[in-house]
């Protein structure tokens, strides 16, 4: 297994096949609601072929764009892994990402996918590694059954995005950049897809897309509720992590080493302080 990085030209036929992997997943890679046998499924598929192409395109094409009023150099690279022990190379996956602007070392993933039958042998977390060696501070969206797979990969769920669930391996500085709906509605093969399904469905095509919309907003509760639920026990945990230092820290009680923090300093900035500065044998771990 080759992991190829790209990020002054691509292969043309790694474009390719990244697209084709990429569409084939496409209810996982749209931010709303769309189910494999959904009728709104060439939708969901001309949207993520659309964008991913636009964004493979740039890579290595040294494009500068204004952004916020401020002119930037817009990079984009792709990390794939190609089985170059079969009898003819195929794709196994790949990692679209784009450098976040005005910040180092931090890049926001844009699409990834594994094809199926390369799937649990640790190909995505060899890609990983490679973007985390050049960008060790990534973000990333994703469906809500994804999120444990991310956790154990080092992201922790920070916000949501769509009806997906926004994830970081640390808090992201600078900002992304990208196209939206308003680029999507002047693709072509995006306002064929749209014609195609109202052709096939007619006057269904309304109960097509409330059903989508209303599909979306319920999963947006789910998430919501998921990351209230998540933010409760963070606090759960930094509260008891701090009585923990508190309660028993040598180097506040015995060595006078340090000195408790104020009790009106949040607990999670009191945890990192207590972290980084007590070496008593009582160190939270």
């Amino acid at each position: 297994m080759e992991i190829m990085h790209f990020t002054n030209g691509i292969n043309p036929l790694v474009m390719e096949e990244s697209i084709k992997l990429a569409v084939s997943e496409a209810p996982a890679m749209v931010a709303t609601v769309v189910d494999g046998d959904s009728p709104l499924l060439p939708l969901a598929e001309a949207e993520v072929e659309a964008m991913l192409r636009n964004s493979l395109r740039m890579v290595g094409a040294g494009i500068r764009q204004p952004v916020d009023g401020v002119m930037e150099d817009l990079r984009v690279g792709i990390i794939a892994a190609v089985d170059d022990e079969a009898e003819q190379p195929c794709l196994a996956g790949f990692i679209q990402y784009k450098p976040r602007l005005r910040t180092e070392r931090t890049a926001t993933i844009g699409y990834a996918a594994v094809a199926p039958a390369y799937r649990g042998q640790g190909i995505f977390k060899k890609m990983l590694n490679e973007l985390k060696a050049h960008y060790p501070i990534l973000g990333l969206d994703c469906s809500l059954e994804l999120v444990p797979m991310y956790e154990r990969l080092g992201f922790r769920p920070e916000k949501r995005q769509g009806a997906h669930v926004g994830m970081a391996t640390a808090p992201l500085a600078g900002t992304t950049w990208g196209q939206g709906q308003e680029f999507l509605d002047n693709h072509p093969p995006y306002q064929r897809a749209k014609e195609r399904i109202r052709t096939t469905l007619g006057k269904a095509t309304r109960d097509a897309y409330a059903k989508r919309d209303a599909d979306t907003r319920k999963r947006i509760e789910e998430i919501n509720a998921f990351l209230q639920l998540r933010a409760d026990e963070e606090r759960e945990r930094a509260k008891a992590s701090r009585a923990y230092f508190e309660d028993g820290c040598a180097c506040i009680h015995t060595d006078k080493t340090l000195q408790p923090c104020r009790p009106d300093m949040p607990d999670a900035e009191a945890v990192a302080f207590y972290e980084q500065n007590c070496k008593c044998s009582r160190n939270y771990v």
